[in-house]
């Protein structure tokens, strides 16, 4: 192989790795304001200043107790970024042994109240498919409420995820960076 080669080889390849590093600095508009903004004390959007220990390392959600519970649900939990610790995501869950008449009714009077505390859904798209409903709004928040299969075939569990896609986009962003960065650290 010429030296001309090598050297296109190596000037191509630096070009190529510099085009795939992703901008963490994503244009994001913290302040925007969106009917879906959070629920049970936790706002999507919003800075979480303290983290649990160990928490960058395990990428695992953050339990917490809400300020004001639902009778149907018994798991809280919550998702950051690792870098700007940006809160994109909230999920919570009932007991697992639901039966699926049960977990339907309370999945449809959940429905109900959230759309009681939305009001008006007329610029919301909502779609509903077999167990799942969700309701989505600027193509960019959203709020899902579904009856899961859970430890055997005859019970389900309901589960509710409010999530923002262009923050769990860059969280998605940060925690490969940060793999990237632990992957080198072990060389």
């Amino acid at each position: 192989m010429s030296i001309t080669k090598i050297v296109f080889s190596i000037t191509l390849l630096t070009f190529l790795f510099g085009c795939s590093e992703v901008n963490d600095d994503m244009d994001i508009d913290l302040d925007e304001k969106f009917a879906i903004n959070g629920v049970f004390g936790i706002a999507i959007g919003s800075i979480d200043e303290k983290l649990p220990e160990g928490y960058i390392i395990e990428n695992k959600e953050i339990v917490f107790t809400p300020n004001k519970a639902d009778e149907r649900l018994v798991q809280y939990e919550y998702s950051t970024t690792p870098k700007s610790h940006i809160i994109y995501g909230i999920k919570t869950k009932s007991p697992r042994e639901l039966s699926k008449e049960n977990c339907l009714s309370q999945r449809d009077s959940l429905i109900e109240k959230t759309l009681n505390i939305l009001g008006d859904t007329s610029q919301f798209r909502i779609t509903e498919e077999k167990n799942k409903w969700k309701i989505r709004e600027s193509n960019q928040r959203e709020i899902t409420i579904d009856c899961e299969a859970s430890v055997s075939p005859e019970h389900l569990q309901l589960v509710m995820i409010y999530q923002d896609t262009t923050l769990s986009l860059l969280a998605f962003r940060e925690w490969r960076k940060r793999q990237k960065e632990i992957t080198l650290i072990r060389f």
